[in-house]
């Protein structure tokens, strides 16, 4: 088990990833036109009529029929596509708007419906949350996090008067071997000469 301070940097780590994670998906599959056109298109700069608007209408509740659900989706609103998967019409055969049959690699993907982006925001968000609150307990259990610096620098010199004197016990247990042995050594030896005064 890594010490508290190594959990924490994975942690924070782990945190950074989930933020870059997350405004990616957010910049990918949100249903709003880019900012910037591409640089090879004609109509460079959009008038803001012509710029969609995010749908006003509350997601439908999971158990509203799919006839429901479909409804609210906007008519120009195509299907919801799960990230990492490719797009519908290139698994069909479909033709695509451009006419030419297969998806083109230089267009965004296709944005999620509003009601699997609202449940993906949300699923998004609660990591995050939880990530967060991993980080905060971690900082909640630091040795000395809720002690003043005065009190953090008395209980280390508590804790060197300790270390000096389990160091000195160290030491004379050390003599106390030496000694020992020596003896031994000598019981030995009186018994390898044996009672006689003779070797054995």
């Amino acid at each position: 088990m890594a010490d508290i301070l190594t959990q924490l940097q994975t942690c924070l780590d782990q945190l950074a990833t989930q933020f870059y994670a997350t405004i990616g998906y957010l910049v990918t599959y949100h249903d709003n036109s880019p900012a910037i056109p591409p640089p090879n298109d004609s109509s460079a700069a959009p008038a803001l009529s012509k710029i969609p608007k995010n749908s006003t209408a509350p997601p439908a509740p999971a158990s509203a029929p799919a006839a429901a659900q479909a409804a609210q989706a906007s008519p120009t609103q195509q299907p919801a596509q799960i990230p990492g998967q490719p797009h519908p019409s290139a698994e069909t055969g479909q033709a695509t708007p451009g006419g030419t049959g297969a998806a083109d690699p230089n267009l965004p993907p296709v944005p999620d419906s509003p009601r699997t982006f609202a449940s993906r925001q949300r699923e998004l968000a609660r990591d995050l949350v939880i990530k967060e609150q991993q980080i905060e307990y971690l900082i909640s259990v630091l040795p000395g996090i809720d002690s003043s610096e005065a009190e953090q620098e008395k209980r280390i010199r508590e804790l060197e008067r300790e270390l000096r004197g389990a160091e000195e016990q160290r030491e004379s247990r050390v003599r106390e071997l030496r000694r020992l042995r020596r003896r031994l050594e000598g019981v030995l030896g009186a018994v390898e000469v044996g009672v006689y005064g003779q070797r054995v």
